[in-house]
């Protein structure tokens, strides 16, 4: 009988240990899947504001038309002001006739009222244009520190996170090297060697997004932008023979979409449609005009997003 109890008791206790090991892997699993989808947002968040800087740097926008806020000119206000006037004064004596007056308290409600309208007409709303033949060629320097000094609020987090999945640490430290030297150059409000240490920041996003999820995708959009980014930053410097070089690298490296069936079949006519559009952009290179390359290279974006 006593056999028969600790061989029962065994059985427990092996029991309990092997659920134990269960639900410690189950939970070990779901905490690094969490991880690893938080530092992958906070990668594509660093992603984003990387690309609008190196943006910033031509005026490209992502979008055909801005809405654009203006203040009404004083000779149009003087004459909206002077209409309102006349037609208060008329609604007053109209009021007045028909009811025999009115309280002084009605008058001030009407005249704040009046006020209020006159304030929030101040302003005209209109679409701008964002085409790169459309854009001014002065740079923003102003929202650009503002943003570096945001994503600097940000850094220490991600680097706490890309520890967690094991990124190196040389290239962790590189990334932050980089950036520190990356605030110099907008400080100084250097423009060429701006271009280049973004175009050489954003070389570490495929190396973070190779760690921080597992689709394909996402990792060779990463890639093929790093390539495109390079070209693009050799723009002003007018360096034909590398950015030909670097828009072959892009199409090699996006050309793995192409082939890659684990690929959403929904998403099969982008991917066809910006291959198209790289290889287009090879001809910009040979005619060598900015305006065309910026173009092609804008559209580009626009449809790898779509992705």
């Amino acid at each position: 009988m006593k056999k028969y109890r600790k061989m029962v008791y065994l059985f427990l206790i092996l029991v309990i240990a092997i659920l134990g090991i269960m639900l410690y892997d189950k939970v070990s699993k779901a905490n690094s899947k969490d991880g690893k989808e938080k530092t992958f947002s906070e990668v594509k968040f660093l992603e984003n504001k990387l690309v609008d800087l190196l943006n910033q740097m031509n005026h490209i926008e992502t979008r055909n038309y801005n809405v654009s806020v203006s203040e009404i000119s004083k000779q149009a206000k003087e004459q909206k002001s002077q209409t309102s006037s006349s037609s208060q004064s008329n609604s007053s004596s109209d009021s007045s006739s028909e009811s025999g007056g009115s309280s002084g308290g009605g008058n001030s409600s009407g005249s704040e009222a009046s006020e209020n309208e006159s304030n929030q007409n101040n302003q005209k709303f209109s679409l701008k244009s964002t085409g790169v033949l459309t854009n001014s060629n002065e740079i923003n320097w102003e929202y650009i520190k503002g943003e570096i000094e945001i994503l600097y609020a940000s850094l220490p987090t991600i680097t706490l996170d890309l520890y967690q999945l094991d990124v190196s640490q040389e290239d962790v430290l590189g990334f932050n090297k980089e950036f520190d030297l990356l605030t110099v150059a907008i400080k100084e409000e250097n423009k060429q060697k701006t271009l280049n240490l973004l175009s050489k920041i954003y070389e570490y996003i495929p190396k973070f997004t190779d760690k921080a999820t597992d689709e394909e995708l996402d990792k060779i959009i990463a890639q093929a932008k790093s390539n495109l980014f390079k070209a693009y930053s050799k723009l002003d410097a007018k360096n034909w023979s590398e950015i030909s070089n670097d828009i072959r690298q892009t199409v090699e490296s996006y050309s793995k979409l192409m082939t890659n069936t684990n690929i959403s079949g929904s998403k099969q006519y982008s991917i066809s449609k910006a291959y198209v559009m790289l290889n287009e952009l090879q001809n910009a290179v040979n005619v060598q005009d900015e305006a065309v390359f910026l173009i092609k290279y804008k559209n580009i974006l626009e449809e790898m997003n779509n992705l």
